[in-house]
């Protein structure tokens, strides 16, 4: 499964939550990628009036990597440009619901409460899509397998923790940890994940790494299906390690979740979109993956 899994197994990537924050990665960028981004940051947080972590870090995405986004917001804050504020309504002792938000400094708290209860609420309700149940996560996968079947690939079956003569072995008293499903097409056989996250820190590579590493295992080409990866990931834990990635950017939401999905898009900046079936350019992408794996295999093979 992607990320529905028993959280002690979480524990095993140091992930905490949705809204857990891993500052942690080296800072081998020098501090001209904080001056980059401190104006594409202002300019969020001054047209928005309030932004959480994750809305900057999402918005952004495509421009930064998070923790780069992360190391700027605390720029900012050191600086004088933003300040941090609490929620000061009802709490939660819940770390998957977002607390502190970011203003302009000289913004009231007072003027801006409206906002930062909005985007709170709006915030719960993704993550109650993304964890417990997770009905986005399933929904995600349920499309996916759609998607490779139409495509006329062979389905091995869901939750796959053994192919053929092989087989990944868990703890004690534990299922062993899986892949979503295992299919095969022209003689190719894949070991698929979905992640239909929102959240992704430089730890949560651990999870692309692990995933990767269970294909690997079980002799069979990564295949990771992921709303977002970073470059830098994508190159070294999954090219460099002769797996494949789509990227495919939209949080996906069960069409009757679409006034949520559009609140989240317009209110957060999140890249949304509520379906019961993917669009044909999505599946698209999916077959021509799968036909430069099968070039790029020629070709080496030619190449020996």
């Amino acid at each position: 499964m992607s990320d529905h899994r028993e959280p002690d197994e979480f524990e095993e990537f140091g992930i905490d939550s949705e809204y857990y924050e891993d500052d942690s990665h080296e800072e081998m960028e020098q501090d001209q990628d904080v001056e980059t981004a401190r104006p594409f940051i202002e300019e969020i947080v001054f047209k928005e009036k309030v932004a959480t972590e994750r809305e900057l870090k999402v918005r952004l995405e495509r421009k930064f990597f998070p923790w780069i986004t992360g190391r700027t917001i605390k720029a900012l804050i050191n600086g004088g440009v933003l300040r941090k504020v609490k929620y000061m309504g009802r709490r939660s002792l819940s770390k998957k619901i977002p607390t502190w938000f970011y203003i302009p400094n000289e913004a009231k708290y007072e003027d801006v409460v409206g906002i930062i209860e909005k985007k709170r609420r709006i915030s719960i309700g993704v993550n109650a899509m993304l964890t417990a149940q997770a009905p986005a996560t399933y929904h995600a996968e349920d499309l996916f397998e759609e998607a490779f079947e139409s495509l006329d690939f062979k389905m091995h079956g869901r939750n796959m923790w053994k192919f053929r003569d092989r087989e990944i072995k868990g703890k004690e008293g534990k299922l062993p940890p899986n892949l979503d499903f295992i299919i095969e097409k022209n003689n190719v056989a894949y070991g698929v994940d979905v992640k239909n996250w929102i959240r992704y820190e430089y730890g949560t590579r651990k999870e692309i790494q692990f995933k990767v590493n269970i294909a690997l295992r079980l002799h069979i080409i990564p295949f990771i299906v992921a709303r977002y990866v970073d470059k830098e990931a994508l190159y070294t834990d999954i090219i460099l390690k002769g797996g494949i990635c789509y990227y495919y950017e939209t949080l996906l939401f069960p069409i009757s979740f679409k006034s949520l999905a559009e609140e989240a898009s317009n209110v957060l900046g999140y890249p949304t979109l509520a379906v019961d079936f993917l669009p044909n350019y999505k599946i698209e992408w999916i077959e021509k993956l799968h036909r430069d794996y099968l070039k790029r295999k020629a070709n080496s093979l030619r190449a020996v």
